[in-house]
């Protein structure tokens, strides 16, 4: 199975191209290969699209935590 992966500047954290193997790249001294989740991919085609040229791995991969204030599809039972 074909497997996509951020290769990443150790130095930056920047990502460097996405790469697509059927194995795990080897790590080498300047970059680490970080396995892509759809949502991290998702996230990095909207850096690109919006023109930015330095896309860090920790941008693409931050969680981003529920607004639990509204609640726009509870329901109340009478």
């Amino acid at each position: 199975m074909i497997t996509a992966y951020f290769v990443v500047a150790r130095g930056s954290g920047n990502i460097i191209r996405i790469t697509r193997r059927e194995s795990v790249p080897d790590d080498t001294l300047t970059v680490i290969n970080v396995p892509v989740s759809t949502a991290s991919l998702m996230r990095y085609e909207d850096f690109l699209a919006r023109g930015e040229d330095l896309i860090s791995l920790q941008s693409v991969t931050r969680l981003v935590k529920a607004d639990n204030r509204n609640h726009q599809n509870s329901c109340r039972i009478i």
